[in-house]
C-alpha cells in the first residue's frame, strides 16, 4: 500500500539546521505510514533573484496540489499570536485545493490570553481590543485557518496522530 503524502508547512525549514530537523520529521511520519515530501529549497539558490523565487513558489504550490495530507506549524510566529505568514498562505492554498489538513500549535487558548502586549476589555463588546482598538479571534488562529484545518494542541506528532486516527477510521 502507497503511503499518503504530508506536505508540512513551517518556518523551520528556513534555519540552519533545517535539513537535519527535515529527517527527523520525516522518521517521524514514516512511524505513521506516511511519507513526508521533501522540501523544495535546493532550488532556492539566490535569494535576490525574482526567477528562483518564482520557481520554488510554483514547486511549492504543486507539492501543495500534490500532497494528500497538508500540515501546518501554526504556532506564534516571533512575538505575534499569528502563524508563520507564508504557512498561512500555504493554508489558503491547501483549502483551495480541498486537501484534508491539521495545524499544531503548543497552546491552543484563545489569541486574547496568549497576546502579551497591550490590551484592553471592551465591556460595550464584551470582548478584547489590542491597542489599535482590534478584537482578537475568538479561537487559537485566525477563524479561516481555525475553519480550514483542524487545529491540535501539541506538536507534529499530535498532528500525525490524529492524521493517522483518522485515515484508520476511512
Amino acid at each position: 500500500m502507497e503511503r499518503k503524502k504530508v506536505y508540512l508547512s513551517s518556518p523551520e525549514r528556513l534555519k540552519r539546521d533545517a535539513k537535519k530537523l527535515f529527517e527527523e520529521k520525516k522518521a517521524l511520519c514514516a512511524n505513521y505510514g506516511f511519507e513526508l515530501m521533501e522540501y523544495p529549497e535546493e532550488i532556492y539558490i539566490n535569494k535576490d533573484s525574482y526567477e528562483n523565487n518564482r520557481k520554488l513558489a510554483e514547486k511549492r504550490l504543486q507539492m501543495i496540489k500534490d500532497c494528500d495530507i497538508f500540515i501546518a506549524d501554526t504556532n506564534d510566529f516571533r512575538a505575534y499570536v499569528e502563524p508563520f505568514g507564508e504557512t498561512a498562505l500555504e493554508m489558503g492554498i491547501a483549502f483551495g485545493f480541498d486537501k484534508k489538513m491539521y495545524g499544531y500549535m503548543k497552546d491552543t487558548r484563545v489569541c486574547s490570553l496568549r497576546y502579551s502586549g497591550k490590551k484592553e476589555y471592551d465591556e460595550e463588546n464584551k470582548s478584547w481590543k489590542d491597542a489599535n482598538g482590534i478584537g482578537f479571534e475568538p479561537g487559537p488562529v485566525n477563524l479561516m485557518l481555525e475553519y480550514s484545518a483542524k487545529i491540535i494542541e501539541g506538536g507534529l506528532e499530535d498532528a500525525l496522530k490524529k492524521a493517522k486516527e483518522e485515515e484508520d477510521v476511512h
